[in-house]
């Protein structure tokens, strides 16, 4: 089986390709559910394969997407590997180019396998967590121009608005607090493929049932809290009945296949399966035992099934065609969440014309105040108690927005943004003039050419480097200006211990965990050793005879020799050389003098 890429798929390829081509910084594709992200993602990696000679990364959040994701690069042609704890955990070694990985599993290995990759492509790209970015880091230190490319049906996340700073035109956003990536390359929206008829049209459904009471809903930390989520969905029986009931009736009046029910909790799912039949329902919660889920999916999906009800757990990578109603009894905070709820009724099915949104818990309003389920409000919760002002640059006369600093002491600030003491001078502050605000860089960018931009240089709050004087960004690691590192000494003498263990130029010792031997023909038809080495940083794999490394073949083809440290180094020619058995590794010595320094 093979496959064709649909005209914006391969557009949503070409405009990838082209960044990377250009640019290191990460950028982020908006694609739509039923879009076919895991097609461009398979056709993606085959190309940057090709391109870059090294291996590719597809980082998902779930098992169900490297599965997914997966199957879909095999249609290439091209053989691939999984890297998830619930799957296969081959070791790093027998990866093939391509290797899909949970970021659970793969951050152990991240720093040892960063300089096999050049490429990260990040599914579901809007949970740009922690785990994700140290990840990247790590696999950085072996891979400075490693390559970061997302994907995303809704490339925002509540709170922090969008997750990237510029849009396909190059306009910064305004709903941004923070974003990781620096571009959105394009933007395949729901709109687009339900026009074109890749996706089935949605209708936000008449609601025959009263809604359940949100308004006392109570934030904290960005989520509502538990007591009043209980206080607003359990324990409402009748209310609760009489909702079911509502969505029976529709799924009775178009001749629903299969609907799905998004409960707010666990006890609130049961309240709800107590009012279907129990013949053709089910639930699905985080703490459904993994056999017992899979059975109950397939008997959905085969429509055994023609209700089912979960918590949180069917919003990400399920696809279940024959689906048509979309019932949502909860509240979500999250637009993003949202649509992926929506997305779940999304895709085409024979015999289905269109698709319904029962919302009783005003989300829609909430979400989406024009009815376009498609294009939702997005707003960055930014300090309420902050006061706005516009400032000028004093490099580009850029005027920026910016949140302005608490002033208890009542300074005047200049019109560059800096405060001012009672004699008009601007008031310093670890050697630097003290801005009245937040922000650090100037916002303006100026475009220079097709998908080329460039940022103004103008600091308001700097880090200065020690070796050459660059002004750097405060959370900079690294000069742009001389490239020197701008970390505190131990940690320099670290880093430069790190890149020493990753040039191969240089000799290397490092302790054995494993010998393979095997006994073959050489090229020149002599009796030989193939020997493979495996270390904490690498598998060093040699060839020897008795014309190559004669004194080392003799002690390996007649003794059980068992050494525990190896030292190497990679010839010019390209083969790994052999210097010397049991000396003091590398790590030792590193900790060794360290030690003795401190």
């Amino acid at each position: 089986m093979t496959y064709t890429l649909r005209p914006y798929q391969q557009e949503a390829v070409n405009v990838a390709i082209n960044w990377v081509r250009k640019h290191s910084e990460p950028a982020i594709m908006a694609l739509a559910t039923g879009s076919g992200k895991s097609l461009i993602c398979a056709e993606l990696a085959k190309i940057l394969v090709k391109m870059s000679k090294k291996k590719i990364l597809c980082l998902c959040p779930t098992s169900e997407l490297v599965q997914q994701n997966y199957e879909k690069y095999l249609l290439t042609g091209n053989e691939a590997s999984i890297y998830s704890a619930s799957i296969s955990k081959a070791p790093w070694y027998q990866w093939e180019d391509v290797v899909f990985a949970t970021e659970g599993t793969f951050k152990s290995q991240a720093e040892k396998v960063g300089s096999y990759f050049s490429c990260v492509i990040l599914d579901e790209a809007h949970r740009i967590t922690p785990t994700i970015k140290k990840i990247i880091s790590e696999m950085r230190k072996g891979s400075p121009n490693l390559r970061v490319i997302g994907m995303s049906a809704s490339p925002y996340r509540l709170g922090t608005g969008y997750v990237y700073e510029m849009d396909e035109n190059n306009q910064l956003m305004d709903e941004a607090v923070k974003p990781y990536f620096k571009k959105l390359l394009i933007s395949i929206g729901g709109k687009f493929l339900t026009e074109q008829g890749y996706l089935t049209p949605i209708r936000i459904g008449k609601i025959g049932a009263e809604q359940y009471d949100t308004s006392h809903l109570v934030m904290k930390g960005g989520s509502y809290t538990a007591e009043s989520i209980d206080e607003a969905f359990v324990g409402h029986g009748k209310k609760t009945a009489d909702i079911v009931a509502d969505v029976i009736h529709n799924a009775n009046g178009m001749n629903a296949k299969s609907v799905m029910f998004f409960g707010a909790t666990i006890d609130h799912a049961k309240e709800i399966m107590a009012s279907l039949p129990a013949y053709n329902s089910a639930l699905i919660t985080g703490e459904t035992p993994k056999e017992e889920r899979k059975q109950i999916i397939t008997d959905f999906k085969a429509q055994k099934i023609r209700y089912l009800v979960n918590i949180s757990v069917l919003t990400t990578g399920f696809d279940c065609t024959s689906v048509s109603i979309i019932a949502v009894l909860r509240k979500t905070e999250s637009a993003s969440l949202l649509q992926q709820i929506i997305g779940r009724a999304l895709r085409l099915h024979d015999g289905k014309e269109y698709s319904l949104l029962l919302d009783y818990a005003d989300n829609v309003n909430t979400h989406f105040p024009d009815g376009d389920v498609f294009n939702p409000q997005i707003k960055a919760n930014k300090n309420k108690e902050s006061v706005k002002s516009d400032i000028q640059c004093p490099t580009c006369n850029n005027v920026n927005s910016v949140s302005l600093r608490p002033n208890p002491d009542g300074y005047d600030s200049d019109q560059f943004g800096y405060f001012l003491d009672l004699t008009g001078e601007r008031v310093e502050y670890e050697g630097q003039h003290f801005p009245a605000h937040f922000s650090r860089r100037c916002s303006h960018v100026e475009v220079r050419g097709h998908n080329v931009f460039e940022r103004c240089s103008y600091f308001w709050s700097s880090k200065e480097c020690p070796e050459c004087g660059h002004k750097n960004d405060l959370t900079a690691r690294k000069c742009n200006g001389c490239g020197e590192l701008l970390i505190d000494p131990n940690a320099k003498l670290i880093a430069e211990f790190k890149a020493f263990k990753k040039d191969l130029s240089q000799v290397q010792t490092d302790a054995i965990n494993f010998i393979r031997k095997k006994e073959i023909i050489t090229k020149s038809k002599n009796n030989g050793l193939q020997i493979s080495f495996g270390t904490s940083e690498r598998i060093v794999q040699v060839i020897m005879s008795n014309k190559v490394m004669p004194k080392f073949y003799d002690l390996f083809l007649n003794t059980d020799f068992a050494p525990k440290t190896i030292t190497y180094k990679k010839s010019s020619s390209g083969y790994m050389h052999i210097y010397d058995f049991n000396r003091e590794t590398d790590v030792s010595k590193f900790e060794r003098e360290n030690t003795h320094a401190a």
